[in-house]
């Protein structure tokens, strides 16, 4: 217990025989918040849905095989990542993640990216294909939502604050099994304490992306998740990317919402392990 609480202050923690490393990138719009673990296999590069920081991946990761290498970030805005400042496009997000490989020595890896962050890894496989292996695309599409909404929930976050809209969106995240969870209490609170300038900006960012027309030039081996429950990327809206997707297979968790890898991240685990297997085999 002892040599735990050590390794915490210092920057590194044990989980099992593994190191968890914590650093820190400098960009030009503020410091980027890393999290690298693992062996020295197939690299995955998890990236956080909108209100999340990487600790959404913490129950994925802890399953994963010891040999495989995750690398997991916060967004500009979330977790402790700078917030920078306004006006970026998901495009420059996808950058981020890009420094961000390029700064562990990531040459290709397999893009896992959950709602906003399944968008970023559909970007960065358009803007450098050669960087990604295969893609697994969690509640996502290459459109999320209309502009118009979007730009109702920044107006809402300005007049309300985050902790004020908390609720409701925890709603749209997860299934009632989830809400009826003592856990859900602490996904919200990591919500609610989202910088809301951070949030506001990506906001922005999603308003302004959509990628449909070009889903056919993303030739990469695909997994798209959904959740039966979710009702923020509905059912239908995930099973339409899969569908316009070259080379996706789909599943569906039949109990989960939004975050499939919170409700039910041994069975997320299980079949990103399968995915990778297959592509990488």
């Amino acid at each position: 217990m002892h040599e735990f609480v050590f390794l915490l202050i210092g920057g590194l923690c044990h989980f099992g025989d593994r190191r968890i490393p914590m650093q820190a990138l400098e960009r030009d719009w503020g410091t980027m918040h890393l999290n690298l673990s693992g062996g020295d296999g197939t690299a995955l590069v998890f990236i956080n849905s909108l209100g999340t920081d990487l600790r959404m991946w913490d129950a994925v990761t802890s399953r994963l095989p010891a040999s495989l290498r995750a690398l997991r970030m916060d967004k500009r805005g979330h977790g402790l990542s700078g917030t920078g400042s306004q006006g970026y496009r998901i495009s420059d997000l996808a950058e981020d993640v890009i420094a961000a490989m390029d700064h562990v020595g990531i040459a290709r890896a397999v893009i896992v990216g959950c709602s906003i962050g399944g968008l970023i890894a559909q970007h960065i496989a358009l803007m450098t294909p050669g960087r990604v292996i295969g893609l697994v695309l969690s509640n996502t599409a290459s459109k999320l939502g209309a502009a118009e909404g979007w730009l109702e929930r920044i107006e809402a976050v300005r007049v309300n604050g985050m902790a004020a809209m908390a609720d409701n969106i925890l709603r749209r995240w997860f299934g009632q099994a989830m809400l009826d969870r003592p856990e859900a209490a602490l996904w919200r609170q990591m919500l609610a304490r989202t910088d809301a300038e951070g949030y506001i900006a990506t906001c922005a960012a999603i308003a302004g992306a959509d990628i449909t027309d070009r889903l056919g030039e993303i030739a990469h081996p695909a997994l798209v998740l959904g959740g039966q429950h979710d009702l923020a990327t509905p059912p239908e809206v995930v099973a339409n990317l899969a569908q316009a997707l070259p080379r996706a297979d789909f599943l569906m968790f039949e109990t989960t919402g939004h975050l499939p890898a919170v409700e039910a991240p041994e069975a997320f685990a299980d079949a990103l392990i399968k995915f990778v297997e297959r592509i990488t085999g």
